[in-house]
């Protein structure tokens, strides 16, 4: 036992509380924070931006609140943030945003059964990669991307050129989901994408209530949380009754801790955005390098009116990348057709990897906003124009005003959005086990979504789970029992964080 205060069985005497400092306010953290809390730690959460939330973020400017990080719950069987959600009022959709459309690189409509046969079978092609890369991970040969893969599923099934280019055209979506080029997804550690099984539900309400309550019992702590506090270095002593750490932060305050829960970004990670001293291990270093942090960025554009509300709720636009390499396929979906009161006359495009790239520069490299703002507008005036009912001399179909979001450029969010699987990485399940695996023997450990389990890798409840896991493996270090544990500001939920 370290200088801490865990009360002693042996001789009935009270020993100090072990005081824990959790680095990042984002799911994970607030999680980690929220368990140690439960069993009785003294904890410190030191969060470097001025709110909460991490890479969850919303946003009043266009009216009603957006998400500008997580739109989406990916799973709805056994996943505690959908409890959450309930628990919080939230509104969720599903089937609203079913109703598909599917424009060609030309700008022609595809008919509609054309359009849901190709988007059926790319999510067909994701999901048996997913299996056969689960079942022949160690036979599959090291440099193949799942784009490889893919184009083999489209030459096998002997449609004509067009078609077959269709195909593959509407692949750059998954992109959306790896948060990266689709053939930049290495196809051996696919598997590692697998889903929670159940539906997708887009939070129409936003994840700012849910967010609301996973940080209540973290916000109902007195002197728990500490905002505006970027930490630059960790730096561990080992003593006779155990390892002491200095947290350093930007502004040159110094805390002290027996313990150390690290939620900040794989992208920070990798950056060194903290420094420790022991440096960690080299196997962990390893390992956050291996694995690859995606782009995943989002634009939305409000009108005076929904003049497409009348047509379909989700756009593909693809693009042929022979003849237009500045262009990539990308999706929309249209906000005026989720649940009221929280639909609105708003698209909301997502764009990943090199397009990322283009619209975050705009949004960094502009003079002014206006000028930043009609650039944006120029760059989606293409996809926009395509829409049913579009006229460029209606007065509802001229924008009213946009967001774009730009974690690209933000070193909170460690440039960029969330891990993934580059191609030629050996053996990404091992890469996120040992960073799972923390330091022990200095109590320290990492969290996020980069650490979750499986099942929840590079997600809300993956993040979720991950700080769960960090905070039970701290407190079993220290002999800390873990038997009352509810989640999200006392809801509770069957089960705990899979391992």
């Amino acid at each position: 036992m370290t200088l801490a205060e865990v009360s002693s069985e042996s001789d009935g005497e009270p020993l100090k509380k072990v005081k824990a400092l959790v680095i990042g306010a984002g799911t994970s953290g607030l999680r980690a924070a929220e368990v140690l809390i439960q069993a009785g730690c003294e904890v410190k959460v030191l969060e470097a931006r001025d709110r909460i939330g991490g890479r969850i973020a919303t946003s009043s400017k266009l009216g009603l609140p957006l998400d500008l990080g997580a739109n989406w719950i990916h799973g709805n069987i056994g996943n505690p943030i959908l409890a959450i959600a309930e628990s919080a009022g939230s509104s969720y959709s599903m089937d609203e945003l079913d109703d598909t459309i599917v424009f060609a690189a030309d700008g022609s409509l595809l008919p509609k059964r054309m359009g849901n046969e190709v988007v059926t079978k790319m999510w067909d092609y994701f999901e048996e990669g997913i299996i056969y890369s689960a079942q022949n991970a160690a036979t599959i040969q090291s440099g193949i991307s799942f784009m490889d893969y893919y184009k083999e599923k489209v030459a096998a099934e002997g449609w004509d050129e067009e078609r077959s280019a269709y195909q593959i055209q509407v692949a750059d979506l998954l992109g959306n989901i790896v948060a990266t080029e689709i053939r930049k997804q290495d196809f051996r550690n696919l598997h590692m994408e697998e889903p929670i099984p159940g539906d997708n539900l887009f939070l129409s309400s936003t994840y700012g209530p849910v967010m609301d309550l996973m940080a209540q019992t973290v916000l109902k702590t007195e002197g728990c949380l500490e905002l505006d506090k970027p930490v630059k270095a960790v730096e561990t002593v080992q003593t006779p009754n155990g390892p002491v750490h200095s947290v350093y932060t930007k502004d040159g305050e110094v805390y002290t801790a027996d313990a150390v829960l690290c939620s900040i970004p794989l992208g920070s990670l990798k950056q060194d955005r903290v420094k420790f001293k022991p440096p960690i291990p080299e196997k962990i270093r390893q390992s956050i390098k291996h694995l690859g942090y995606g782009s995943l960025e989002k634009t939305y554009i409000t009108f005076p009116k929904a003049f497409w509300k009348d047509g379909a709720s989700y756009f593909a636009f693809l693009a042929d990348p022979a003849t237009d390499s500045d262009r990539r396929s990308i999706a929309a979906i249209s906000l005026a057709h989720i649940p009221e009161p929280y639909a609105q006359p708003t698209l909301l495009f997502y764009t990943h990897g090199e397009t990322s790239k283009q619209i975050t520069s705009i949004l960094q490299f502009s003079s002014s906003e206006e000028e930043a703002r009609a650039k944006i507008l120029t760059f989606f005036h293409p996809y926009i124009s395509k829409l049913h009912n579009y006229s460029p001399t209606d007065p509802d179909c001229v924008p009213r005003d946009y967001i774009s979001t730009n974690w690209l450029n933000d070193e909170y969010a460690g440039n960029g959005s969330y891990t993934n699987f580059p191609v030629g990485l050996v053996d990404g399940v091992d890469d996120v086990k040992t960073i799972e695996a923390g330091v022990e023997e200095l109590k320290l450990w990492f969290c996020g979504e980069h650490t979750a389990p499986l099942l929840g890798l590079a997600s809300v409840s993956g993040a979720y789970w991950a700080g769960e896991i960090a905070a039970k493996k701290c407190l079993g270090a220290f002999g800390i029992g873990t038997e009352a544990m509810v989640v999200g500001g006392g809801v509770a939920v069957e089960g705990i964080a899979p391992v």
